[in-house]
C-alpha cells in the first residue's frame, strides 16, 4: 500500500474533485455518521435492553456513558497514530473494530459483556473518527476541502440529531425479534461497505514530521481526561460526592503538566502528540471554545427535551422522535445549502446566523410551554425545532472548516483530535450542567406542584367515600412520595414514602390507598398531572441555558476570521 506524506497527498490534488475522491468522501463521512450515531442512538433503548438482560439502572447508565467515556479517553492518541502509521491504515482498523465490537454488543448475554462491548467500541470510533477530518484536509484540492469539511460538521449534527428517531424505527420494527440488539447489529454492514470503499478509494496519508508515540503525554493526556470526563459523565448518577469535583480540579493541573511535557518536546522536534503551535493560532483555539460552547448547549438540550417529551408528557418512544424529526431536517437543508452556496460567501457570518436562529427558537419554545402549558403539542413545537434545525445546520457547515483551515499540514492530526475531543468533552459538560439544572428544578418544584394536584385527589377521595381525616394523610402521601421520586436518580427503584404498608396508611390498618381501585387511579392521574407539569415548568427554566450557551457562540464568532483561507 502507498503512503503519501500530507504535503505530497495536497500537491497531487487537483482543483475539482473525481469520482474516486467522491468514493473516498462517502467512505469516509459513512463511518463517522455511523460513529456518531452510535453515541446517541442507545438512549432509546436503554428500557427494552434492562428488561432482556435484567440489568441494573447503573449498568444501563454505563452501556449509554462508558461508550462516550472510551472515546473521548483514547481521541488525542488516535488521531496521533495516523499521523505515524497512516490514516487509512488506522481508519481501516478502526472501522473493523467498530464493526467487531457492535457485533459483540448485539450477541451479549448480560449486562457486563454489553458492557465491555461498549468500551471497545469506543475505543475503536476514536481511533476511526480523527482520521475522517485528517484525510479529507491531507488530500482534497483548496478549493473543495473546507466545503466538504462543512459535511462533516453536518454529518455529525445529523448523526447526533437523528439518533432517536432512528433507534424508536429500529426497535419499533423489531426486526426477526432482535429488538434493542437491532441498533448495533446494523452497523455490521454499515461498517463492512465503508471497509471496501476505503480499502479502494481512500488514499493512505501519514505526517512526514511524527516518527513515534509519545506514550508519557499519551498516559498524562488520558489521565487528564479520564478525571475530567469520568466524573461529567457519572456525577450525577452517584449524587455528586465531594471526588467529583476534586477529580475535576485536580485534572486542570494534570492538563497543564501536559502542555509542559508537549512543549519541551516541540522544542527538541521529538515528535509530540499534540503540536503546540496550534495554541498560536487564533482561529482555531476561538474554533476550539466556540465547538465545546456549541456542542454542549445543543446535546445538553436534546438530553432534557427527550426526558420531557417521553417522561413529563408520556410520549412512547416512536412519538418522541417523530417530535424531533423537524430538527433533523432543517439540519439535513441548513446544512446542504450553507455548506454548498453560502459558506464561501458569508463564511464567519453563517455561524453568528445560525447561532442566533437556535437562540431564538429556544426563546419561541419556552415561550410556547409558557402559554400552551401542558397542552403543548408537537405541531405547536414544530416551527422552533424546525428553525433550530437550521440554525444548526449553518453553525456546522461553516464552523469544521473555517477551523481546519486555518491549521498547517504538519498539524493536522493533532487538530483533528483536539477538535473532535473538545466537542466530546463540551457535550458531556452540557448534558451534566443542563442536567444538574433539570433534575434540581424537578426536586425544588415538586411539593409545589404535588400541592397543584391535591384538589384532584381529594375530588376522587371524596367520591370514593373515603372520609376527611383519612384524605389528610393520603394527600400528605401523595406529596411526600412524589417528592421522592422526583429527587430519585435510578428511575427504576421505588422510593420508601411509596412502598405499600411503610406507614403511610390510610385508615391505621396499614392498608395503603393505592390498594382501592379508584384511589390507585386518582393517584396516577395527578401523578400525570403534576409529572406533565413539573417537566414543562424544569424545561422553560432549563432552556435558558442552552440559549445563553448559544448566545455565546454568537459573540465568540467574531474572533473567527470573516473568511476562511485556503484548505490545507
Amino acid at each position: 500500500m502507498t503512503t503519501q506524506t500530507d504535503a505530497s497527498a495536497a500537491a497531487a490534488g487537483g482543483q475539482s474533485l473525481t469520482s474516486r475522491q467522491w468514493w473516498a468522501i462517502l467512505a469516509l463521512l459513512l463511518a463517522s455518521f455511523m460513529d456518531l450515531l452510535d453515541g446517541t442512538i442507545v438512549n432509546v433503548a436503554i428500557p427494552s435492553l434492562q428488561r432482556d438482560l435484567d440489568a441494573s439502572y447503573s449498568d444501563a447508565q454505563w452501556v449509554a456513558s462508558g461508550y462516550a467515556l472510551a472515546f473521548a479517553l483514547v481521541l488525542i492518541t488516535g488521531s496521533r497514530l495516523g499521523d505515524i502509521f497512516g490514516r487509512k491504515n488506522m481508519f481501516m482498523l478502526g472501522v473493523a473494530g467498530f464493526v467487531i465490537s457492535s457485533a459483540l454488543c448485539g450477541a451479549a448475554q448480560g449486562p457486563g459483556m454489553l458492557i465491555g462491548a461498549r468500551l471497545l467500541q469506543g475505543a475503536m470510533a476514536a481511533v476511526m473518527v480523527p482520521q475522517v477530518l485528517s484525510t479529507l484536509m491531507a488530500t482534497l484540492p483548496a478549493q473543495q476541502g473546507a466545503a466538504v469539511a462543512g459535511m462533516f460538521g453536518g454529518v455529525s449534527g445529523l448523526a447526533v440529531v437523528s439518533g432517536p428517531m432512528l433507534g424508536a424505527l429500529l426497535i419499533k420494527a423489531d426486526v426477526a425479534g432482535l429488538e434493542w440488539r437491532s441498533i448495533f447489529l446494523v452497523n455490521i454492514p454499515v461498517g463492512i461497505i465503508a471497509l471496501i470503499a476505503a480499502a479502494i478509494y481512500v488514499p493512505n496519508t501519514k505526517s512526514e514530521h511524527a516518527s513515534r508515540l509519545d506514550l508519557l503525554g499519551s498516559a498524562v493526556v488520558t489521565l487528564a481526561l479520564l478525571m475530567l470526563v469520568y466524573p461529567l459523565l457519572q456525577g450525577r448518577d452517584l449524587g455528586w460526592p465531594a471526588w467529583t469535583f476534586v477529580s475535576m480540579v485536580l485534572s486542570v493541573p494534570m492538563f497543564a503538566l501536559f502542555a509542559v511535557l508537549q512543549h519541551r518536546k516541540s522544542r527538541t522536534n521529538s515528535s509530540p502528540l499534540v503540536e503546540m503551535s496550534l495554541f498560536r493560532k487564533l482561529p482555531f483555539n476561538g474554533g476550539l471554545i466556540i465547538g465545546a460552547l456549541f456542542f454542549a448547549g445543543l446535546i445538553g438540550f436534546f438530553f432534557v427535551f427527550m426526558l420531557y417529551l417521553q417522561i413529563g408528557r408520556g410520549f412512547e418512544v416512536m412519538h418522541a422522535g417523530l417530535t424531533a424529526l423537524p430538527w433533523s431536517l432543517g439540519m439535513a437543508v441548513g446544512s446542504a445549502v450553507c455548506g454548498a452556496v453560502l459558506a464561501p460567501r458569508l463564511g464567519r457570518k453563517l455561524i453568528s446566523i445560525g447561532a442566533l436562529m437556535m437562540a431564538a427558537s429556544f426563546v419561541g419554545l419556552i415561550a410556547t410551554l409558557h402559554y400552551q402549558g401542558t397542552d403543548t403539542t408537537s405541531w405547536q413545537m414544530l416551527p422552533w425545532l424546525l428553525v433550530a434545525g437550521l440554525g444548526m445546520g449553518a453553525v456546522v457547515s461553516s464552523l469544521f472548516g473555517i477551523v481546519m483551515a486555518a491549521v498547517e499540514p504538519r498539524e493536522i492530526g493533532s487538530a483533528s483530535g483536539l477538535l473532535n475531543a473538545i466537542t466530546q468533552v463540551g457535550a458531556s459538560a452540557g448534558i451534566a450542567v443542563l442536567g444538574v439544572v433539570f433534575f434540581s428544578l424537578l426536586g425544588s418544584q415538586s411539593t409545589h406542584m404535588a400541592d397543584r394536584a391535591a384538589p384532584d385527589i381529594r375530588s376522587a377521595l371524596s367520591a370514593a367515600h373515603v372520609p376527611a381525616q383519612n384524605q389528610d394523610q393520603i394527600v400528605r402521601t401523595f406529596r411526600t412520595c412524589y417528592h421522592d421520586r422526583s429527587v430519585e436518580t435510578d428511575p427504576g427503584r421505588t422510593p420508601e414514602s411509596c412502598r405499600t404498608g411503610a406507614g403511610n396508611s390510610a385508615d391505621g390498618k396499614g392498608q395503603f390507598p393505592a390498594e382501592n381501585k379508584e384511589i390507585a387511579a386518582a393517584f396516577k392521574k395527578a401523578s400525570g398531572k403534576a409529572n406533565a407539569e413539573n417537566f414543562t415548568l424544569a424545561l422553560q427554566r432549563t432552556l435558558w441555558c442552552a440559549t445563553g450557551a448559544m448566545l455565546l457562540v454568537f459573540a465568540l464568532s467574531f474572533i473567527l476570521p470573516a473568511r476562511q483561507r485556503k484548505f490545507g
